[in-house]
């Protein structure tokens, strides 16, 4: 067993971004190894004998049936988000290391993480809150108001040291994420989640042994250079006079590297943003980029290379999850099976736009009374053309 070691979750096109972050850490933490999850396939696009870092496969995670459904059901942004929990059992149960700290893949590392791996050391989960003071900017509200709908803690973070009550967490964050990590998408509640982010507001009262990481050098992104800007001391980068850990790419361009973040309400085209942002977009360009955004994702499509879209992923969802009737789907590999899902949705389709074209019932106010609208011959007429319509 490692004693820690870090992990990330990445599709193809992402590829440039892990080998960047496992040569920064390497670089840094020559100790500390990284494990990626592919949440793709490899398609023969590159050979993970040759990369930095050693390669998780989706096949090698438990629960298979779970990982398929939510290959189907989930963007590939959703997807990398929501396997998080069950990355996290599969380290666990397969003894892969005493600590370790999962990071978001746009993630670089300047320094040692001694630190944060020896606080875990007191702890079972260490999270890391977007705040741990009110801003200090003209400015606060665009972004606070912005952080009260993504979370009071950044899901690109997240320590884990092996005890049982971590154990205890894993299980409940797998089982969540599982069902529930759509990013503002579907109707009611599941427009109201944001993938696995929210669901760590709930962690420090649902478990005990959870700490805050409150270096301000940990994760500087976005949310930490408002209030507190980068500067330089010799070779090292500081923040609010703590030696900068890694910084957390959100909302960077490529196209624009001086840019820090397309969530900042105030410019930060300072001369070391634009050090920083330069130096970030040639060692990802070192590492593939160019190559690597053009890797296709292996989910997008039927087994019969039928795209999947919004609606067939919504219908499958509501399906397998809200209506325990259909039991037959249950069983069924969706990618394997366009045509009955297809006629899933037609039938979806033809069911709600029956209910829209018929307001069956109407109130008589002079008789007080519920009235039928439409006499049953004309509505088997307007049936019948609707059917002959989605026959098309």
């Amino acid at each position: 067993m490692n004693k820690k070691i870090v992990c990330t979750i990445i599709t193809k096109s992402y590829l440039a971004y892990a080998r960047a972050l496992a040569t920064s850490l390497n670089e840094h933490n020559p100790d500390v190894k990284l494990y990626v999850l592919l949440a793709d396939k490899f398609d023969g696009y590159f050979d993970p004998e040759t990369e930095p870092f050693e390669l998780i496969r989706l096949e090698e995670l438990p629960d298979q049936q779970t990982v398929r459904r939510m290959c189907f059901y989930y963007t590939p942004f959703e997807l990398c988000c929501a396997l998080r929990g069950i990355l996290h059992q599969f380290i666990y149960d397969n003894n892969l290391a005493h600590s370790w700290l999962f990071l978001d893949s746009d993630i670089l590392i300047y320094n040692s993480l001694e630190e944060i791996f020896k606080q875990l050391e007191t702890t079972s989960i260490l999270l890391n809150p977007h705040l741990v003071a009110p801003i200090n900017n003209p400015n606060y509200d665009v972004l606070e108001v912005r952080l009260l709908g993504s979370g009071v803690y950044n899901g690109g973070f997240l320590g884990i040291r092996r005890t049982d009550e971590a154990k205890k967490f894993i299980e409940w964050f797998k089982q969540r994420l599982s069902q529930y990590a759509f990013q503002r998408r579907g109707e009611g509640e599941m427009n109201l989640l944001f993938v696995d982010q929210l669901w760590l507001n709930l962690a420090p009262t649902l478990f005990s042994e959870v700490k805050f990481l409150l270096h301000l050098g940990a994760n500087v992104g976005y949310w930490s250079l408002i209030s507190h800007p980068i500067y330089k001391k010799g070779d090292t980068y500081y923040i609010n006079e703590q030696p900068v850990l890694f910084i957390h790419f959100t909302g960077w361009d490529i196209s624009q590297p001086s840019n820090a973040s397309r969530y900042l309400p105030v410019e930060q085209n300072t001369s070391i943003w634009d050090e920083i942002g330069n130096n970030y977009k040639k060692i990802l360009l070192e590492c593939g980029h160019e190559d690597c955004k053009r890797y296709p994702y292996a989910f997008n499509c039927f087994s019969n290379k039928k795209k999947i879209t919004p609606e067939i992923q919504q219908l499958y969802y509501k399906n397998i999850y809200l209506n325990s009737n259909d039991t037959f789907l249950k069983d069924l590999d969706p990618f394997d099976n366009y045509e009955y899902l297809n006629k899933i949705k037609n039938q979806n389709r033809i069911d709600s736009l029956l209910r829209k074209v018929f307001r069956i019932y109407e109130y008589d106010y002079l008789n007080a009374k519920l009235v039928q609208k439409f006499q049953e011959p004309v509505k088997k007429e307007i049936i019948q053309k609707i059917l002959k319509y989605f026959k098309k």
